[in-house]
């Protein structure tokens, strides 16, 4: 499944969600059995059509069943089942209730679902704003949500731990930064990169040019 601020060019990220069977410990990608795109567009067409709360969930649970292969789905795993995990991610994704906690964390069924996503990582090379302006991950920090892209490639990591005054200064000087290899070699950190000699360039008027 993938996530982009434009449908037809899919460059912001990909994310692929996980059936886990607890007792066998088996997991299945959920495209497998399931149709999750049309069934993203399903949902869709249902919100869109603005119909009662009732008419909204028996419209959504007629698209589950559509698009739900039961031969290709694990043995044990069926529509009622998938309904019953579906509803608890959603809960712990959009519910608000005073004992929020307790119900999200109450959930100890057989089957659970994982999500495994990954990203385009920005830095001042490829920095996109498009994709930085319609990111749906932000980092949580004590002045606020700071998308995801802007956090790591575009500096405001660093703002944030100085501000935070973190324990990773210590950690680096006690046991050194993760390191780094490129094409198999292993980079120092310690000295800078060699680039080039720029040259200056002095642009006269246009008279001097004429």
């Amino acid at each position: 499944m993938l996530y982009s601020p434009d449908p037809h060019i899919p460059r912001g990220g990909i994310l692929s969600p996980l059936l886990i069977d607890t007792l066998s410990k088996q997991v299945v990608p959920i495209p497998v059995f399931f149709n999750l795109e049309q069934f993203t567009r399903d949902l869709v067409e249902i919100t869109d059509s603005a119909r009662g709360r009732a008419a909204t969930k028996a419209l959504a649970a007629l698209s589950l069943l559509r698009n739900f292969d039961s031969r290709k789905a694990p043995a044990g795993f069926g529509p009622e089942q998938f309904r019953g995990l579906l509803e608890d991610c959603f809960y712990r994704v959009a519910g608000n209730s005073d004992d929020w906690s307790e119900k999200a964390y109450s959930y100890d069924r057989r089957w659970r679902i994982m999500a495994s996503g990954a990203m385009w990582f920005q830095d001042a090379f490829n920095y996109d704003f498009a994709a930085l302006a319609s990111s749906s991950t932000p980092v949580a920090t004590r002045e606020g949500e700071i998308s995801f892209c802007a956090y790591h490639g575009g500096g405001w990591r660093k703002v944030v731990e100085h501000q935070s005054q973190t324990a990773l200064a210590q950690w680096y000087r006690t046991r050194g930064r993760q390191e780094i290899y490129s094409k198999g070699k292993k980079l120092n950190l310690e000295q800078p990169l060699q680039s080039p000699r720029a040259e200056l360039l002095q642009i006269g008027s246009k008279t001097d040019l004429a």
